[in-house]
């Protein structure tokens, strides 16, 4: 049975969407071109059969010599069947899917993911088109990553990798809890740990998260727009409630979070309708023989017996009536949910060197 595929092969992992679902797997070091024909292979392994259409994201920023490069590289690689889609307009053609965005109205794709922030305006008009100028900015989840880690040992004097991947580790929990304590390994070989609190991490971070609102200011009024309709939150980064905050109390409109592999979803989205529909083969049907029926007899029609079926089809008919204008009651379940307050999230330890 033939099955469609959407890739976005992002800086952090590589997104795969299909009719069952969507997976993320971390990057291998290949050229892309080389890791989608793996990862194509994967897939044709999984489901016995290759996938019949593909269709990749990639950066609006991408010349046209470079899709051309791997368009062309892909054909070596065996894949002349993939359709290439600007990363944005996936995303967009995935929010609308459940949107159902009206026509003329806009879009802020704001993704802000491992290595910088691309920022683009789209409007619905049949299809999604660019509006405004799009713009990327160089701050991303890395170098978040970088300005959390220079905090923190400045603050206790020492360094190590183990501490590196506890600072990013850290990063990630401060979006759902108020604060995390780190462990690290003194000078004195004594384990200790360092507090982190959100707010002293957001106030770590807010000069770059002010670039890249700055940078979505600049696009918005590129597109001659005073405020958008929403802004699509997309990318790890944007996972960061500081983002999202910013962003609606300076153009004072609606942010939302897009799913996790919202791109690749869009591509998928794109791959399927471009999927020729399967030949249908006409059919005959063959009528059964006809049974010979006995005729009838019927009934003369009276006076009396024409009155009973007026009275009858007026009476039904005002039944129905009422039966329709009744008003409809509805069983309301109540789908609330307590979640329980956040807490402080302690990182797991690790042994330090022995001596």
């Amino acid at each position: 049975m033939s099955y469609q595929v959407g890739l976005d092969l992002g800086s952090a992992g590589a997104t795969v969407a299909t009719g069952g679902g969507v997976t993320t797997s971390g990057r291998r070091q290949q050229a892309p071109a080389r890791e989608v024909a793996t990862l194509l292979d994967d897939l044709a392994r999984r489901h016995g059969e290759p996938p019949s259409r593909v269709a990749m994201t990639h950066p609006l920023c991408w010349p046209h010599e470079h899709l051309e490069q791997l368009r062309q590289d892909l054909i070596d690689a065996g894949r002349a069947d993939v359709l290439f889609v600007p990363a944005p307009h996936a995303a967009a053609i995935a929010f609308d899917a459940d949107a159902r965005m009206p026509e003329h109205s806009t879009v802020v794709v704001f993704d802000f993911g491992a290595t910088g922030c691309d920022i683009t305006v789209l409007r619905k008009q049949g299809v999604l088109l660019l509006a405004g100028q799009p713009e990327r900015v160089e701050i991303g989840g890395f170098a978040l990553d970088g300005l959390v880690t220079e905090h923190v040992i400045a603050k206790i004097g020492t360094h190590s990798r183990e501490l590196v991947r506890s600072c990013v580790e850290a990063k990630e929990l401060l979006g759902s809890y108020p604060e995390v304590r780190i462990p690290y390994l003194a000078t004195n070989g004594e384990m200790r740990e360092v507090r982190l609190s959100r707010l002293e991490f957001e106030s770590v971070i807010r000069p770059s998260v002010e670039l890249a609102v700055d940078a979505l200011e600049r696009v918005v009024a590129s597109a001659g727009l005073e405020k958008p309709d929403v802004v699509l939150l997309v990318g790890g980064s944007s996972r960061i409630p500081l983002v999202a905050r910013e962003i609606a109390e300076r153009l004072r409109i609606p942010v939302l979070r897009a799913p996790d592999g919202a791109a690749a979803t869009g591509a998928y989205l794109e791959a399927v309708q471009l999927e020729p529909a399967p030949d249908e083969q006409p059919t005959a049907e063959v009528p059964l023989p006809r049974k010979e029926e006995e005729p009838q007899r019927r009934l003369p029609t009276t006076a009396f017996i024409a009155a009973g079926l007026i009275v009858l089809v007026l009476g039904g008919g005002w039944f129905a009536h009422d039966a329709m204008n009744e008003p409809q009651m509805k069983k309301m379940e109540n789908t609330s949910v307590q979640l329980e307050p956040p807490g402080v999230a302690e990182l797991p330890s690790f042994i330090g060197p022995e001596r």
